[in-house]
């Protein structure tokens, strides 16, 4: 089974793949509930070509103070309509409601998973909910189980929580004859989260699909520069750092127990960035912080891809060889970011090579698509853009050195996707990804 999970928020605009992969191929999408509210810049379900997502998951709804589940806000209630109307064009898109967020905190998801009680207040409103305003399934979004002030008790609760949702979710389905309702989970990439706060064997087996959040390795809380991304560890790195890379945190999940079929991988297609203190720019040199907003995406420490392709002219790229990442440099601002060569040596190095085959094929099925657009917003975005070589583009409408590399080569756009957090996280933390499973 070959999978794709887009995590983008504001929207993740991607590809329509039944075609080329088949019924099991799945491409995940997020849409945030403040991406409308982003001026020029907003994206309303209704721009969402429904075609392009095999799920649709909208984000964020929260924990009301009884244990229930609740809209985030009460305008959510209107998005819902139109985010799930988009069904009616497409009957084999799923819709998903994420829970939680890393602004949402801890606090009540604890208090929530604390009793079997509890527990059963929430998976009942939740079923009750999801029905109700024509949702698929539920996405958790928990960050993180026994962190950010969230007690040990809640590694063993989390599990609890998970099987138990399952559990309900199919006896509702067997009384009320429809199909049951899904549940996925987005997951730490850190070994220390992930030690903390997941019995891996026993969530994998209930869930339906897991989000392993491969960025935000490394960015402008650092001391220094380094990469968003990276697919390998450095022989510089070490401590907790030799465990910040895709390699090690893909590896980790799977021979913890992660069935490889519902393991999705993160392929982040935003810029981090970083002021340098010194004239040197090597990988590891010395920061002072995040370099200034972007002209858009106004958050410092991080570059939508058309702010990147602004950089980029005048510009001085280079390549990490032993990571496998791209990173370019101009005057004091230093970006970390992905390329299509790093896009390639990921499914390659993780020995995924049919995804590295159908990424070619899924691209071309793009010719020329229309051009979405949507502000990073506070957390993800993306952006699918084509245009015609030479041609005027405005800001929003430029795309990406990968869009452009990806074009050249198959006459076709990408999806590309940005995160914009309101502020830095202490921990990786989930933004926008794309991602691929590790089965073959």
């Amino acid at each position: 089974m070959a999978k794709i999970l887009l995590w983008a928020v504001g929207f993740v605009l991607l590809l329509e793949v039944y075609s080329v992969l088949g019924q099991d191929y799945k491409l995940v999408c997020y849409y945030t509930n403040w991406a409308h509210k982003r001026r020029d810049c907003k994206f309303l379900p209704e721009d969402i070509n429904p075609r392009l997502c095999t799920h649709l998951i909208f984000a964020f709804a929260v924990i009301g103070n009884n244990h229930q589940i609740v809209a985030q806000e009460k305008e959510d209630e209107d998005l819902y309509i139109s985010f799930n109307s988009l069904k009616k064009r497409n009957p084999n898109l799923k819709t998903l409601l994420s829970i939680g967020g890393w602004n949402f905190g801890t606090e009540k998801f604890t208090a929530m998973a604390s009793s079997k009680e509890t527990r059963l207040i929430f998976i009942k409103s939740v079923i009750d909910f999801l029905r109700q305003k024509d949702f698929d399934g539920l996405d958790l979004h928990w960050e993180y189980p026994a962190f950010n002030r969230s007690p040990y008790q809640d590694k063993q609760h989390f599990t609890l929580l998970v099987q138990e949702t399952v559990e309900e979710f199919k006896k509702e389905s067997s009384e009320s004859n429809k199909p049951r309702l899904l549940l996925s989970a987005a997951v730490a990439s850190g070994i220390r989260n992930i030690q903390a706060g997941y019995e891996i064997e026993k969530i994998s087996e209930a869930l339906d699909f897991i989000g392993v959040m491969t960025y935000e390795f490394h960015g402008p809380w650092d001391l220094k520069t380094g990469p968003n991304s990276p697919l390998y560890r450095s022989s510089t790195d070490y401590n907790d750092n030799k465990y910040f890379n895709v390699e090690f945190a893909t590896n980790y999940w799977k021979q913890n127990g992660a069935p490889a079929e519902k393991l999705l991988v993160g392929f982040p297609t935003y810029g981090r960035t970083f002021t340098l203190c010194s004239a040197d720019s090597k990988p590891g040199a010395a920061a002072c912080g995040p370099a200034p907003p972007g002209n858009c995406t106004k958050a410092a420490g991080i570059w939508a891809y058309y702010e990147i392709c602004d950089f980029l002219k005048g510009a001085n790229k280079e390549w990490m060889e032993e990571q496998e990442v791209p990173y370019a440099y101009k005057d004091d601002e230093w970006v970390t970011y992905d390329n299509l060569k790093s896009y390639e040596k990921k499914p390659q190095q993780l020995h995924y090579q049919p995804l590295h085959q159908k990424i070619h094929q899924l691209l071309r099925l793009l010719r020329c698509a229309p051009i979405w657009n949507s502000a990073v917003t506070k957390i993800m975005m993306a952006i699918c853009a084509c245009r015609i070589e030479g041609a005027d583009v405005s800001p929003l409408q430029s795309f990406c050195p990968l869009a452009s590399l990806f074009r050249r080569t198959h006459s076709g756009c990408v999806p590309l996707i940005c995160y914009n957090p309101s502020h830095i996280p202490p921990s990786h933390h989930p933004l926008l990804v794309a991602a691929s499973s590790l089965s073959a």
